[in-house]
């Protein structure tokens, strides 16, 4: 059971690539998030990060585009995102929202080798006749062709201030990244997650 679980992984970082994800968060455990029916933008901004190793294909829009993913986001939870010039009159909190990362990057891997160990199975018979099996590990290379390989980016920001106070309730920074051709999936999770968070 213990071998079948770990192949499965495997085969699941194969088909997927390779992921990480980082999340900081604040929310005030005083306040009353379930009730939360509609957001006002108060500000929507690009704020690219300056210290990424990469030259990145940066989103031609990448405001806009995390807007759509989260209007979609707050519809599936029957919630409302109020845009300037409409009045925040039915909302009771102010949401900040940053985009610091929304790119791709390609780049060329070299042809390599892989060494991996894999279960042998060896049926004996012994001198009892009885036959037997034992398992060993065996050596194998695999020889992986060089590639073009894109690694997507996605780091989303959102913070959520009382509009009577002027406190802020929450913040969240949310920085995923995979071996992926577009970054779409990543927001809309991003998104996802973060509307879930409101409860």
């Amino acid at each position: 059971m213990k071998k079948l679980f770990i192949l499965t992984l495997v085969l699941m970082m194969t088909f997927m690539g390779s992921v990480s994800a980082s999340k900081s968060k604040f929310k005030d455990p005083n306040y009353n998030f379930s009730n939360i029916m509609n957001l006002y933008l108060a500000e929507c901004v690009y704020t690219p990060k300056s210290n990424h190793p990469h030259d990145l294909q940066e989103d031609s829009n990448p405001t806009g585009r995390a807007l759509n993913s989260l209007r979609t986001a707050l519809a599936k939870k029957n919630k409302n995102l109020i845009i300037p010039p409409e009045e925040p009159t039915r909302a009771r909190l102010d949401l900040l929202l940053a985009v610091h990362t929304l790119a791709t990057y390609t780049y060329w891997k070299e042809p390599w080798v892989e060494e991996i160990y894999e279960n042998k199975k060896i049926v004996e018979k012994g001198r009892d006749g009885r036959e037997r099996s034992i398992t060993i590990p065996v050596k194998r290379l695999i020889q992986h062709p060089g590639e073009w390989i894109t690694n997507a980016y996605a780091e989303v920001e959102f913070t959520l201030k009382d509009r009577n106070t002027g406190h802020t309730v929450y913040n969240c920074i949310d920085t995923r990244e995979r071996q992926d051709s577009g970054y779409d999936g990543m927001l809309n999770r991003i998104c996802n997650d973060f509307v879930n968070d409101l409860k």
